[in-house]
């Protein structure tokens, strides 16, 4: 048709100002490498590890927002494929280059354990790591379009308020 111009792609990649994860290691970590707070927790007791969780600050109307997915997400972390201790420490470094950089709505992709044999080990893990933060203010399975509960939203405190 004449006259009518091709519309160029403006959107802007969010995620490119990350640097690529390091390659896993090809072997296994032993269990004593583990981190000893950790690598002691039951994941049979399932029913103790809470599904989310809100500080009893969170307005009713902000933790209805995290529940949804309805808050910009300013950064993502994808765990597929590391073990116990290497998603922990990748955890705590993007927390706190998070907090750094002062972001407050994340994901983190834990997955849902349909590939790790019997149940789930890092979705129970980066629940139980996010209960003991006191930077995150709440966190909750995300939404069916952001991974559903293969993933959790992730709300920190300001640095200010630390």
């Amino acid at each position: 048709m004449p006259g009518v111009k091709k519309i160029e792609d403006d959107r802007i990649n969010l995620y490119d100002h990350r640097k690529k994860p390091a390659a896993l290691p090809k072997t296994r970590p032993q269990t004593a490498d583990l981190n000893p707070d950790f690598a002691s927790i039951d994941y049979r007791q399932r029913s103790e590890i809470a599904e989310s969780q809100f500080d009893a600050g969170i307005q009713k109307k902000r933790q209805r927002k995290i529940r949804q997915g309805q808050l910009a997400i300013e950064d993502r972390l994808d765990l597929h494929g590391y073990y116990q201790n290497q998603a922990i420490a990748a955890l705590n470094e993007f927390l706190q280059q998070a907090l750094t950089a002062e972001l407050r709505m994340l994901i983190v992709i834990h997955g849902k354990g349909n590939r790790s044999g019997s149940d789930a080990v890092l979705k129970p893990l980066v629940r139980h790591w996010l209960a003991q933060q006191s930077s995150v203010l709440a966190w909750c399975p995300a939404q069916p379009k952001h991974g559903g509960d293969g993933a959790s939203y992730v709300y920190l405190r300001s640095r200010s308020s630390l």
